[in-house]
């Protein structure tokens, strides 16, 4: 119940102020090298859109580009803090401002959580993703040693206390979003748990 009470009512908005320079400054960094092994674990071949739906920092979108330099990589978040950075689309999860299947590939890392009204965002996923669609989400079923990965790394002391119990154990499950998407009309290809990250790797289609 505490869970579900802290997901409406801290969780289901974007980054703003101080919030906003928190994540990028702290916790967005202890995530790691984690958008290398997305990368590296992503069906690109072929592919020529990647969109990155709350992107923040467009920390993921600038390591894509870096790294796949032919691919037209499209970060969005609804943020005015991120929305406001120079390239980035400020727009929210439920609205997306693209044509009808004109995404390759999508990317949600740590995001889904965010959008207010999430089976309406997955609905717009549909929309516009003609192939695979990533969600990369905090996993509250993670094991102590991924946790502390993550935490251990936070820079702020009460951060790094409060991220089990306030932030990763309220986050959903893999079987709630995988329930949303299946309502949207994906289908699931794939579940893992990062070896690192307490995050998912929910693979849609």
């Amino acid at each position: 119940m505490l869970a579900l009470l802290l997901d409406r009512f801290l969780y289901r908005h974007p980054f703003e102020g101080k919030s906003a320079r928190r994540y990028a400054r702290s916790e967005r960094p202890a995530f790691g090298d984690l958008d290398d092994r997305l990368l590296d674990g992503l069906d690109l071949a072929g592919a020529e859109t990647l969109l990155d739906l709350g992107c923040g920092p467009a920390t993921f979108t600038a390591r894509a580009r870096a790294r796949h330099p032919g691919l037209c990589v499209i970060p969005v978040d609804p943020s005015r803090d991120f929305g406001s950075v120079a390239g980035v689309i400020r727009a929210r999860g439920e609205a997306l401002p693209l044509a009808d299947r004109s995404i390759d590939v999508a990317v949600c890392l740590s995001s889904i959580r965010h959008v207010q009204d999430r089976p309406r965002t997955l609905r717009e996923l549909r929309r516009v993703v003609r192939g695979s669609l990533v969600i990369v989400e905090l996993d509250p079923e993670a094991d102590r040693t991924r946790i502390a990965a993550h935490a251990d790394h936070l820079r702020s002391r009460l951060l790094r206390r409060v991220f089990s119990p306030l932030v990763l154990h309220t986050a959903p499950t893999a079987r709630a979003i995988s329930a949303l998407a299946a309502d949207a009309g994906f289908t699931r290809v794939s579940l893992r748990p990062d070896p690192v990250q307490p995050v998912y790797v929910l693979v849609l289609r």
